[in-house]
């Protein structure tokens, strides 16, 4: 059977409840119709197929001859033939163990009658431990007979197995997949026997039984040749290794240097035993099902159960709990690159090469992921599987939990990103189905199943939200301590768990190097991603070349670094004083919040030292970088500082024009000299009489507005024009500088976003239309300008990011959440977001929106807008939210309803 090119398959556990009731099943007409309706809306959620419990025990509760027995059977029959008529197809779980040992509402036991049936097989000589796992205390397991014990135990496995394949034959065009539950839990792997304790579990190797002791000693015999060679090989040449109280002890003092890192001659033949007698467990379980399963059962295929993730033992030490498990390596000086190997040898082992081409294999905790990594198990069993061409299918955890937003991008990712899988098997039917949350989860990974992982997430939405200024604005004695840290921490790991895919944090130009020119401190912001990473959170980290304070609600303030100003002046003796390097208004005030555009060719080398500087050092941090964000002005938008505080400061307002330092205006003449072939040419287009080009004034911003001179004035367009067109030329020289700092090894799979204002009012103004935009300068006047889109927008767009490398540019508009609002200073907001989504979209570029102000996350009317602007086609792939102190305060509307925006596109 070859199965490598089977469609993504999405499979769901029944819910527990149902293996304590089924029995109940055919005599219990409410439990059947309420199992019906559950599969039938997993049918119709796009579920291919359900797993179902086989239990020995509901099979052959009083003898094992019960298995053999049709009536024993009839409960299965009556589920699969409800299966059947719903088109759902069957995953049958064939339980050789007891499941559910650590929590009685999920415990299904072995057969009551297994233990004392066994014993009475047992010859005289036989020590009466010959069915149970052991520790070096004595402590064993119900839940799992011994694997040392497998020529007692197969012929009752063989006929549970044979019972099942000739009573639900008819059913076998239904079952896509046998699981064979082989382990603890379900699990291929040895017990790990001990107590559970308040800091994790306490355990021990399970070898300690008398015919454990007794294979181990003849395997050593075989190996070595004779009892001489042994005890030479093992230093315990005085001591006689056949006895078992000797070997017993012997044996506890290695599984103790094996727990300790100890790995010499005895420690290496001890867990090759150990290891061999788990593989030939697993291969003997594998051959009888392909000898049982066969003639209308060939087409099956078969499988086990690997464990990704297993309990943590005491210390959290996750390489000892693959030891007692029986996977680890233990071999002195391996080679780089032996693990993976050596999970590819283990593999081999368990599917011989006789049942490996109908094989698939379920790989347990997909989606729970510990720390900052995926467990160590998780990735041997992923690269194994893929070398040998064995397809898995990612089971969850149980107690994976629908709102655990983290575990869930895993458990997705985990089968998208890597080769291997071949679809999910989700727990459970109970939990995901009658639940708005979990119909979601459902919706989600049917639209991911199809096309064998080449899937496009059209779907998809980003979910970001923006941390704070910096932390410490959140003491009122504005010091940092550990306990804004732990504040921020909490806020973390509640806002990953709603959803929340990444924090957006401001890197302060000023404050990482502020003191001293090309002296750097990162320190600040090595804890804070550190923070984020433990808790498996993204980052957006901002370049942030303006000043923190001045706009509307900064509750923290930080200049641009205070020694450039000097510097500059003093390196460039053309500059004559500071205004030549700050924005100078119209009103002739002038802004510090960020170095005029005008003077770039003296500040950008410092914005690309910086730039290098960052990407040298979070270089270890680049694969939970989601996006490089660059400041292009003040706040960090595209724009000049044409409604800030340091000018007329109220809105709504026309601005101020920015362009009136000595820089900006030997710009404009430099522009007209190029525009313009001659002095002549230029008063001939104007009507003017300039002598020279260098008499040629700024004109007065009142002249230009008045009676719309903006539009109707040609003088006046040109002018706003070179205006618009000066800020363009900035921002695409500053995102060029990034896409190429940016564009080497790890890094150049990053994203590079840069943000763009909604500067929504004034649009509808009969006045002045489109005023405020043009004092900003987004947009270069024309003569039918209006309120309506004539794709100035385009426009702007594509001067702005160049045409190879849309691909990689992520372009951020903000006031998403707004409605328009003709009689609140002319505003269009929500017209001018569907204008940018619609330029962004006509390009090719990657869009994302940006809440403009915290106002509208309490009420209602703002979610619904932001949630039309993520719903519209073409519309926005997700939205960063301003800001993260928003989510946590005394008022609980914008929490819930962050959480319900997020639930509605999973």
């Amino acid at each position: 059977m070859t199965i490598k090119n089977a469609p993504m398959q999405l499979w769901v556990h029944l819910g527990v409840t149902l293996s304590r009731n089924l029995l109940q099943l055919p005599e219990s007409p409410e439990l059947f119709e309420h199992l019906r309706q559950q599969m039938q809306q997993a049918r119709l959620s796009g579920v291919d197929a359900v797993v179902l419990p086989i239990s020995w025990r509901h099979v052959a509760p009083f003898a094992p001859e019960q298995a053999s027995q049709a009536s024993s059977w009839r409960p299965y029959c009556q589920l699969f033939t409800m299966a059947r008529q719903l088109g759902l197809k069957v995953i049958p779980d064939l339980s050789l163990v007891a499941r559910g040992m650590d929590d009685s509402r999920h415990m299904t036991l072995l057969p009551g009658w297994l233990w004392g049936h066994l014993q009475q097989q047992l010859p005289a000589d036989e020590p009466r431990d010959t069915f149970s796992f052991l520790d070096q205390y004595g402590r064993d397991s119900v839940a799992v007979t011994s694997y040392w014990a497998h020529d007692y135990t197969r012929p009752l496995f063989a006929q549970f197995l044979q019972g099942f394949a000739e009573h639900l034959a008819e059913f076998a065009d239904m079952v896509p997949h046998l699981v064979l539950s082989v382990g603890p839990e379900g699990e291929w792997r040895y017990p790990l026997l001990g107590h559970y304790a308040s800091d994790g579990l306490l355990a021990h190797f399970p070898c300690f039984s008398q015919r454990a002791l007794s294979q181990l000693r003849d395997t050593q015999l075989a190996y070595y040749g004779s009892l001489a060679a042994w005890q030479q090989a093992w230093h315990c040449e005085k001591q006689d290794l056949t006895a078992n109280q000797v070997l017993k002890a012997q044996l506890i003092q290695i599984a103790s240097a094996l727990l300790e890192g100890t790995h010499g001659q005895a420690e290496q033949d001890v867990y090759r035993w150990y290891q061999a007698s788990l593989t030939a467990y697993g291969q003997q379980l594998m051959l009888l099902a392909a000898e049982v399963f066969v003639g209308r059962w060939q087409g099956v295929s078969l499988g086990v159960r690997l464990p990704g993730r297993l309990p943590l033992l005491k210390g959290g030490d996750e390489h000892s709990a693959a030891l007692i498990a029986g996977f680890a390596t233990v071999a002195v000086d391996a080679a780089p690159g032996a693990d993976d190997e050596h999970y590819q040898q283990l593999l081999a082992q368990l599917i011989p090469a006789a049942v490996r081409s109908r094989c698939r294999l379920l790989l347990t905790g997909a989606g729970v992921q510990q720390g900052e990594r995926e467990p160590m198990l998780m990735t041997h069993w992923q690269s194994a599987a893929a070398a040998l061409g064995l397809p898995l299918l990612a089971e969850s955890d149980r107690r994976l939990a629908l709102d655990d937003h983290p575990q869930w991008d895993h458990l997705i990712n985990t089968v998208m990103h890597q080769g291997a899988y071949c679809g999910w098997a989700i727990r459970d039917l109970d939990i995901l189905m009658g639940q708005e949350v979990g119909e979601a989860r459902l919706r989600q990974l049917t639209r991911l199943r199809h096309g064998q992982g080449q899937v496009s997430r059209l779907n998809h939405r980003e979910f970001r939200v923006m941390g704070p200024l910096h932390l410490k604005v959140a003491n009122q004695r504005q010091l940092l301590s550990e306990a804004e840290w732990q504040q921020f921490a909490d806020e973390v790991r509640q806002l990953r768990r709603m959803g929340v895919t990444a924090i957006s944090t401001d890197l302060w130009w000023g404050l990482i190097e502020g003191r001293q020119s090309g002296v750097f401190d990162w320190s600040y912001y090595d804890r804070l991603v550190a923070l984020l990473a433990r808790h498996d959170m993204r980052w957006v980290p901002i370049l942030s070349f303006h000043q923190a304070g001045g706009n509307v609600n900064d509750d923290f303030m930080q200049t641009i670094p205070l020694w450039l100003w000097g510097k500059l002046l003093e390196t460039h003796p053309e500059l004559d004083s500071v205004r030549d390097l700050q924005y100078v208004s119209e009103t002739g005030d002038a802004s510090m919040e960020y170095v005029s555009l005008w003077a770039d060719q003296y500040v950008q080398p410092y914005y690309e030292r910086f730039m290098t500087a960052f990407r040298d050092h979070f270089i270890s941090r680049a694969g939970m970088i989601a996006e490089i964000n660059v400041s292009l002005g003040p706040a960090g938008e595209l724009r000049y500082p044409s409604y800030n505080a340091h000018d007329w400061g109220n809105y709504p307002n026309r601005g101020t024009l920015q362009c009136y330092s000595p820089l900006a205006e030997q710009d404009w003449q430099r522009y007209l000299r190029s525009r313009f072939s001659s002095l002549e040419a230029l008063n001939y287009a104007f009507g003017t009489r300039y002598r020279t080009f260098a008499e040629i004034a700024m004109p007065v911003a009142d002249n230009l507005f008045d009676n719309k001179e903006y539009v109707y004035s040609a003088w006046a367009r040109e002018f706003l024009g070179w205006y618009h067109g000066a800020l363009v030329a900035h921002g695409q020289r500053i995102l060029q500088a990034a896409l190429d700092i940016f564009a080497v090894g790890d890094w150049v799979r990053i994203p590079v976003g840069i943000k763009v204002p909604g500067i929504h009012w004034e649009i509808s103004d009969p006045a002045s239309p489109r005023v405020a935009e043009i004092t900003a300068g987004l947009i270069r006047p024309h003569p039918t300008l209006g309120p309506t889109n004539q794709r100035e927008y385009l426009q702007l767009l594509e001067q702005l990011v160049p045409s190879d490398c849309r691909q990689r540019v992520v372009v951020h508009f903000t006031c998403l959440e707004m409605i328009n609002k003709d009689y609140e200073g002319y505003s269009r907001a929500a017209d001018l977001v569907g204008w940018f989504a619609d330029a962004a979209h006509e390009l090719g570029i990657s869009l994302m929106g940006e809440n403009a102000l915290a106002g509208e996350l309490y009420g209602e009317q703002g979610w619904q807008q932001i949630a039309n602007a993520l719903r519209r086609t073409p519309g926005f792939g997700g939205i960063t939210f301003l800001r993260m102190q928003n989510f946590f305060d005394e008022n609980r509307t914008p929490r819930e309803r962050l959480q319900w925006l997020i639930n509605q596109f999973q």
